[in-house]
C-alpha cells in the first residue's frame, strides 16, 4: 500500500510541475514584461552644474514633476516665501514660464529671458530642475515654453 502511495504522490507532483511548466510557456514576452516595471533611460549623474546648484539650494518644500503627460501635479497651493522644486522627468525637454493666463504675470524681470522672474531662461534636460522661491500672494500660471499647451498653476497664500 505504502508503494502505492508514494506513486500518487510523485505522480501529483509531476502533473502539478507539467501545469507550471506549460504555464510559463505559454506566458508571452509581454505579459512578463507587465510584472515589472519598464525603466525608461539610465539615470545619469548629477553634472557640475547641478551639483553646484544643489550645494546653494535651500532645499523645498513641494515638488512638481514634469512628465509625457504634462505637469504633476497641474496646481499647487503654498505659502508665502516656500520654495517649488520644477523637475523634468520626460524624455522631452523642458522650459518653466510665467504666463499670466490666472492673472497678473509674476511679478519681477526675468534674467535676460523673460518678462518674469518666474522663469527658468534654460532648458531642463531629462533628470535637471530648477527651484522657484514665491515670495508674492497670488495665483499664478506657467507652462512649457516648449509645448505651451502644458501648464499649471502655484497659487501662493
Amino acid at each position: 500500500m505504502s508503494t502505492l502511495r508514494t506513486y500518487i504522490i510523485v505522480a501529483l507532483v509531476l502533473a502539478v510541475t507539467a501545469v507550471a511548466l506549460w504555464v510559463m510557456v505559454r506566458t508571452s514576452p509581454r505579459e512578463i514584461s507587465n510584472l515589472v516595471p519598464a525603466q525608461k533611460g539610465v539615470s545619469l549623474p548629477p553634472s557640475a552644474e547641478t551639483k553646484a546648484y544643489l550645494a546653494t539650494s535651500n532645499g523645498f518644500q513641494y515638488l512638481v514633476s514634469f512628465t509625457e503627460r504634462g505637469f504633476e501635479p497641474m496646481s499647487v497651493t503654498i505659502q508665502k516665501g516656500e520654495t517649488v522644486r520644477f523637475v523634468n522627468n520626460s524624455d522631452a525637454n523642458l522650459w518653466v514660464a510665467a504666463t499670466g493666463d490666472s492673472g497678473a504675470i509674476y511679478p519681477g524681470t526675468g534674467h535676460e529671458c523673460g518678462q518674469s522672474a518666474f522663469d527658468t531662461c534654460k532648458t531642463l534636460k531629462n533628470g535637471e530642475f530648477w527651484e522657484f522661491t514665491f515670495s508674492t500672494v497670488g495665483a499664478w500660471s506657467y507652462h512649457d515654453n516648449f509645448d505651451v499647451e502644458r501648464t499649471g498653476v502655484v497659487v501662493v497664500q
